[in-house]
């Protein structure tokens, strides 16, 4: 499943873990919100998770990020 999702999905991924909003992520890579509400949408999709939390709880179990 973690090497279905892009660098960029990854990225965002890593972010969120880190405990940054969406707004944070937008300006901390340059992207409108918009953007990244969409990479996360995918994220979320290819992880077979409904939100961040789950996302991030996902992450860590699988050690997405050691």
């Amino acid at each position: 499943m973690a090497n279905r999702i892009t660098g960029r999905e990854k990225q965002i991924l890593g972010l969120i873990c880190e405990g940054l909003t969406n707004k944070e992520i937008a300006h901390e890579l340059d992207r409108s919100i918009h953007t990244i509400n969409n990479h996360l949408k995918k994220v979320f999709a290819k992880l077979d998770v409904k939100d961040r939390f789950e996302a991030i709880a996902l992450a860590k179990k699988n050690g997405f990020f050691d």
